[in-house]
């Protein structure tokens, strides 16, 4: 059990070992007639399998077990100073912004011209290849863009771009 405990943080199998020491050592604890010790060790089993949960469920929630992370290096300067321009010019011209259950779906105003938002989109899935991105060009001339994948990469996107929530209200 000490062993275990001591290397959790190099894999959650180890907490998960962990938890079945916790259990065995219940188990005897209840056989032995000393309940306290029991139900002491069957908490220490709920609270190493909570742990396990969190630790692997993140990895399984991400898209196809890809973490949520972005790789700044995925782009040249030169291109790092093209997003950082288009970037910022791209959410200044949202028009709407409506949150779905996994995603947003932004409508990009005509300030800016569609070959800059499709650029910005490919530099941005570049970066963050965890992303799910689609650019729809409707009939009525109106620019869609819907981003997101997964309930965990929609909370990181309101984190990352909280221009979504903001870019809009302050315009109308």
């Amino acid at each position: 059990m000490l062993v275990a405990y001591a290397l959790e943080d190099r894999s959650p199998a180890f907490i998960l070992l962990f938890a079945a020491a916790c259990a065995a050592s219940s188990a005897y604890g209840f056989l032995a007639g000393t309940w306290p010790f029991g139900i002491v060790e069957a908490v220490w089993t709920t609270v190493a399998l909570r742990r396990w949960a969190r630790r692997t469920k993140p990895a399984l929630e991400t898209c196809g077990g890809r973490p949520i992370a972005c790789d700044i290096s995925a782009l040249s300067s030169a291109e790092r100073q093209r997003y950082d321009s288009l970037r910022p010019r791209v959410l200044q011209a949202l028009d709407e912004v409506q949150e779905m259950p996994t995603a947003f779906r932004l409508r990009i105003g005509s300030s800016v011209a569609i070959a800059d938002a499709a650029e910005w989109i490919e530099m941005e899935h570049r970066c963050c290849a965890f992303l799910d991105i689609t650019l729809s060009l409707r009939g009525d001339g109106t620019t869609w863009v819907e981003i997101g994948g997964s309930a965990a990469i929609k909370a990181f996107l309101k984190e990352e771009f909280g221009a979504f929530r903001t870019a809009v209200p302050e315009r109308r």
